[in-house]
């Protein structure tokens, strides 16, 4: 299967000096590449197939001296309650040859991707070249100039946007959060904290700590920025919308968040912009989403004490202990 390939490249990639990722990558008009790592139910493919740009994969990639390169020809995509308007390059990619999973369908023959009966995993799977725009003729790129580590996060706690020093890149990379959302996963009710290593903790074959220090030798080899951007709650209970995702993802690569005041909040001691252009101020710190926002504070102690807990697991090495003060605090 394509997943064992995928560790065996995991394994050897590293000592040919490519650094194997489990993401999803688009290029704009000028060349400048972004990487999106994230779990199931993040929003990796979705927010890859952009209009004003070219997908040029949306899961298992190498990055090498010469730029980055797909390891596929086809994307996997989640479509519980996809939509023409929210989701437009998906859903154009569902025609001939294109392979449905766990949908129903009405009388008719209609998809009723609202339908959660089964199973909220209903996905589609189709050719790379069901995208409209996707780089051409090969499936290959520049360099990476931002790197975004997407996160559902069912707490409510983590900010909509925040940017990340070299140290939280690792740390963040390392931890792989997000939340299994209800009915992703046979069994699973209400949401739990996921923790996978790279993103892909199946995947690798060597020490996790190798990967996120190839990643960052790479990334600050060639000056890009990483970004952790949660696409899952906040105080609210409401999801955060994907038109404001979007406006974040927009202002994150036309580099207009780099212009933004900034706060740090407590806790996870992460920078977050104070305002963003097309995106709802209100959600940007997501303290401002509760009625009390004592609430937060409470959730954000759990959940920094769960991110403490699991990295524990890295620091039987040197890298593994120096990373520990980049990640969240509790007294």
């Amino acid at each position: 299967t394509k997943k064992s390939v995928f560790t065996l490249l995991n394994f050897i990639l590293p000592e040919k000096n490519i650094m194997p990722m489990h993401c999803s990558v688009n290029t704009g008009a000028n060349g400048d590449s972004a990487i999106f790592f994230g779990l199931s139910g993040t929003g990796k493919t979705t927010l890859s197939a952009d209009p004003n740009r070219s997908l040029l994969g949306d899961d298992e990639h190498g990055w090498s001296d010469q730029g980055l390169f797909n390891f596929e020809g086809g994307c996997y995509a989640k479509v519980i309650n996809l939509s023409k308007e929210d989701e437009p390059e998906i859903y154009g990619a569902i025609r001939r040859n294109a392979l449905l999973e766990n949908v129903t369908l009405s009388d008719d023959n209609v998809i009723q991707f609202a339908d959660n009966s089964k199973t909220e995993n209903t996905r589609v799977s189709y050719p790379i070249d069901h995208i409209d725009n996707i780089v051409k003729p090969i499936s290959k790129g520049g360099h990476a100039k931002k790197v975004i580590f997407l996160t559902a996060d069912a707490f409510g706690v983590t900010p909509p946007v925040s940017k990340l020093t070299p140290e939280q890149t690792k740390y963040y990379f390392l931890s792989g959060f997000t939340a299994k959302l209800a009915g992703t996963e046979r069994g699973i009710t209400e949401p739990t904290p996921t923790f996978s290593a790279a993103f892909g903790a199946a995947f690798l074959s060597l020490h996790p700590t190798k990967y996120a220090q190839e990643l960052v030798k790479r990334m600050e080899a060639v000056g890009a920025e990483a970004y952790l951007v949660n696409t899952g709650w906040n105080g609210s209970g409401k999801r955060i919308s994907i038109k404001d995702t979007r406006g974040i993802i927009n202002a994150i690569l036309d580099g207009s968040i780099e212009k933004a005041d900034t706060k740090r909040i407590p806790f996870f001691n992460l920078d977050i912009p104070t305002a963003l252009p097309g995106v709802d101020e209100t959600i940007l710190d997501p303290r401002n989403t509760y009625e009390n926002p004592e609430d937060w504070n409470k959730r954000a102690h759990e959940l920094a004490h769960l991110f403490i807990m699991n990295f524990e697991k890295y620091t039987d090495n040197d890298e593994g202990q120096s990373l520990v003060e980049a990640g969240p605090k509790i007294d």
